[in-house]
């Protein structure tokens, strides 16, 4: 799972890093970008609620699109870490 996050985090700071963003901000940017990926992956199955009749590997990408943002979501979004004092 580190590596997953690992990369979704690298991928991140490259972008806000192009966009000339100062470094004190991304912590709180890639927190924020988690929260947007675990509610676009939630807006990623409403269509296979609201339409009947959906293809088969249609339904299958979008579940894995689903499975995908929800995951990478919460490990951006919850990124708890040790603060020293704590043991």
């Amino acid at each position: 799972m580190s590596l997953v996050k690992r990369t979704a985090e690298q991928l991140i700071t490259r972008i806000l890093r192009a966009r000339g963003i100062p470094e004190q901000r991304w912590p709180e940017l890639i927190k924020k970008t988690g929260r947007g990926m675990i509610l676009l992956g939630v807006l990623m199955v409403v269509p296979l609620l609201l339409i009947e009749k959906v293809a088969l590997p249609v339904t299958i990408a979008m579940q894995i699109c689903y499975a995908s943002l929800i995951c990478v979501g919460v490990l951006l979004a919850f990124d708890e870490k040790k603060s020293k004092g704590r043991s």
